[in-house]
Parts: C-alpha cells; structure tokens; sequence
C-alpha cells in the first residue's frame, strides 16, 4: 500500500464463475490478485445448467472434487422438444468420444460461491461487498475506486485490471463497447416450483427445452427439490405486460405451453418471479492498455443449450493466461489481441451454432419464430448486415444463404429424427476436446 492505494499485480472486478477462474489461475501462477465482488456470496444467480465441456477448466482450477462432493445433480445431457418433428429428441454427453458422461444441474448460488471460496483456498485475495464504482485505464496504470460495506472508500492501482462485472459491465458501459443483438432481443422471466414433474427414467436429470407458439421455456431439475422453470420470449411484446404483472404474465405462457403445464399441474410456485432482459450482445473489442473484460462483462447470447458459464469460465481461463503472459514481460498488443481471437472465436462459434438451432424451429404461424428465422431477419444497419451474414455463412456472398440455410436445416432434421445429436452441425463445440484445445493452445 502507498499513499492509500493498494498495489497488487492484478484486481479482479467482480467474483461470479469469470471472475473467480481468473483468479484461481493467476494464484495458482504465483500472482498476486484481489477480488473485488460487490455481493457477499451466496447470492442469487440465474443460469444453472452446465455443459460437460466446461469441466476440464474446472478440473485445472482444482474444484471438481467440491462439486462432485455437494451433491449438486449430474446432468447427463438435455432433451428438446424443438424442430421439425412433434416428437422429443435428446443428446446426452456420454456421445463424445473421450469426453465426460454427465455435467451439473447447479445451484448457482451454491455453485459460485464454491468458485469463489476456491479461488481464496489458491491464495487470491478475496473482498466480498467491495463495490467497484470507477476504473480509469487513462494512466500508466489502472486506477479502481470501491465502496466498501460500511461506506469507506478503498483505491487501488493495479498493473492489470480484468474486469468480469457481469452484465454490469463496468468498462463496456464506460467506453461504449456493448452492442445489442437484435436476432436473440427475447425477455426471460422465470421461477422455482417444488414438486414438479421430472422427465421419466434415464431423462430425470435432463434439463427439458420446450419450444412453443411465444418463445421457448427451460425445465431445470434442482438437487434442493426445486424446478427452474423459464419462458423466453419476444421483449418487443411482453415487456410492458411482463413488468405490469409478472407472475400474471409467467403462469399464462405456462398455460401456452403444454409440455411444461401438464408436469406442473401438481406443483407450487415458491419463489419470487424475476425477469432478464437486454442480455444479448457483445462488445466491440474486448482488451485496452493495462485491461480486458471477460465473461458477461464482454458478451453473453441465450440461455438455450447452457453457453453461458461455460463461456465465463473459458473467458476467466484465457484472461488469466493473457494475463500472466502480460506481467512476465510480453507486449500487450501481442498477447491481448491473441486473449481476444481465442475468445471471441469462441463466441462467435457458438453464436452460429444457436442462430441455426433457433432456425430449426420453424413456426409460420408464429411472430416469434418467424422473426428469428435467418432469412428473415435483415439488421437495418448494412455493416451489421454484412457482418451477419459472413458469420452465419462462414464468409459466403449473400446470395448463397438461402441454400447454406436449406441445407444446414437439413442436417439438423436429420439429426435430430435420427436421434443423433452429436451429429447436429457444430456439436463439436459441446465437446470436451474442444475445450482442451483452448486451454492448451498457450
């Protein structure tokens, strides 16, 4: 400490699966890091099924044990009643050849608070409720200005800042990084149930995603006994009827969705009913002298198919090695445009791979879907046009869509009549070697 101002190699903005990640790594690297997280954990989080492609990273941070250990539900993979056909269709994980046969249904308070109390065990500094409310990048070094809970004031200057603030997203929204996607602009607006009907047999673990005529809802089984159940819809239509009467609002698009009504006829709401909206985007780049943003603070797309701790947690891995690399002597405008192509590269992969999967299902008869099928969806902006169309076409000319999205479609009804997930286009990005190549790429 000099003159009031706490010194350490790196601060970490925010504690949540990114945030916690990183600065497991850099411990686990012999750095010295602070976490500053604003909540005192446990605290609420939505987002509680996971990917078995997300656990060799936390095998590398040294937490599988604990979670094998709290009891949280293996997940052994997901079902769907989605697509062409009426009928439900299912992947399950064990299909990855070298891969991990279940992931976790987890609670996410529980699950990151065990994070976060990991990241502490490495050696990190951890500071719950130290809310960070301004981090300056214009000097030689970061400056970051944080409320502690009984009002004082605390400094800090860094020689790297990661900022994984969530969608609080404190550098994104201080330098106007974040752009909205307009293809996934859906409200969700969910709850708890106890006593909800589980999937029958082997699929008892199984998060069930039901699409219907407004959006699509998730039935997560949780191991306190509770359902998380979630509509995602239109927020050009529900958003002004949602915030006059949430519950209202939740409990009739679950009247408008059979697959979820009927399994929760005997089941009683015991939770407040919330809403997320505004969840869908990126930012315009993700790193600056002496900074980068990481997890939700960079970018988020949908809740379908369970991407987006997956994506945190691979953010929190990539930052901490950009990281490292950057105190031990690299140039930044080396190391952190490589931390962004790792990363967005990511992103950009799955982004294409959900545009498909929405495009999947088709509903002429629906404003939802009909507005989320690629062929009609044309961003009034002509960059964001072009922009969309290479990353749906892999780089084809616009005039080649209309076949390359016949043909995909084509690829994912089979797939799915077949009952061969792992052979939808992209599912090597659920892989478990996906993930290992990342992690090894440095």
């Amino acid at each position: 400490m000099h003159g009031g101002t706490e010194r350490p190699e790196v601060v970490v903005v925010g504690g949540g699966p990114a945030g916690a990640v990183a600065a497991t790594r850099l411990a686990q690297a012999g750095r010295e890091v602070i976490v500053l997280e604003r909540a005192r954990f446990p605290r609420y989080h939505i987002g509680e099924s996971l990917l078995s492609a997300t656990l060799p990273i936390l095998d590398r941070i040294g937490v599988t044990p604990r979670l094998e250990q709290h009891g949280f539900l293996r997940k052994p993979g997901g079902t769907f009643l989605w697509g062409r056909q009426a009928e439900p269709w299912s992947f399950w994980f064990r299909e990855d050849p070298g891969g991990r046969p279940y992931a976790f249904q987890v609670i996410r308070a529980e699950f990151d608070q065990i994070l976060l109390e990991n990241a502490r065990a490495h050696g990190a500094d951890v500071r719950e409720e130290h809310a960070v409310t301004a981090i300056d990048t214009s000097g030689p070094s970061p400056a970051i200005e944080a409320t502690r809970a009984d009002g004082r004031p605390v400094r800090f200057a860094p020689r790297f800042v990661i900022d994984a603030s969530g969608q609080q997203a404190l550098l994104g929204r201080a330098r106007g990084l974040r752009r909205f996607n307009e293809f996934f602009k859906n409200l969700a607006i969910f709850g708890y149930f106890r006593n909800a009907e589980r999937l029958p047999g082997a699929l008892a673990n199984h998060i069930l995603s039901a699409a219907f005529g407004d959006g699509w809802f998730w039935y997560i089984p949780l191991h306190d006994g509770t359902m998380s159940v979630g509509a995602v819809v239109d927020v050009r239509h529900w958003e002004r009827t949602a915030a006059a009467d949430a519950e209202g609002t939740y409990r009739g698009l679950i009247a408008r969705c059979p697959a979820i009504a009927d399994r929760l006829k005997r089941a009683t709401l015991v939770s407040p009913v919330r809403i997320v909206r505004d969840y869908s985007y990126d930012s315009t780049r993700f790193w600056g002298p002496g900074w980068l943003v990481a997890g939700d603070a960079a970018c988020f797309i949908d809740p379908v198919f369970s991407t987006g701790v997956h994506l945190a947690c691979l953010a929190g891995f990539l930052a901490a090695r950009a990281t490292d690399a950057v105190l031990a002597g690299r140039p930044e405008e080396e190391v952190l445009p490589e931390y962004e192509r790792s990363y967005r590269g990511a992103f950009e992969r799955y982004l294409r791979f959900l545009y498909f999967f929405y495009d999947h299902n088709a509903d002429p008869d629906s404003y939802f879907w009909t507005a989320r099928q690629i062929l009609h969806h044309t961003p009034a902006d002509l960059d964001a046009r072009t922009a969309f169309v290479r990353l749906v076409s892999g780089g084809a000319d616009r005039e080649a869509i209309p076949a390359l999205v016949e043909r995909e479609q084509e690829r994912w009804a089979a797939a799915t009549r077949s009952g061969r997930a792992a052979a939808l286009p992209g599912a090597e990005l659920l892989r478990v070697r996906a993930t290992e190549r990342l992690l090894d790429e440095g």
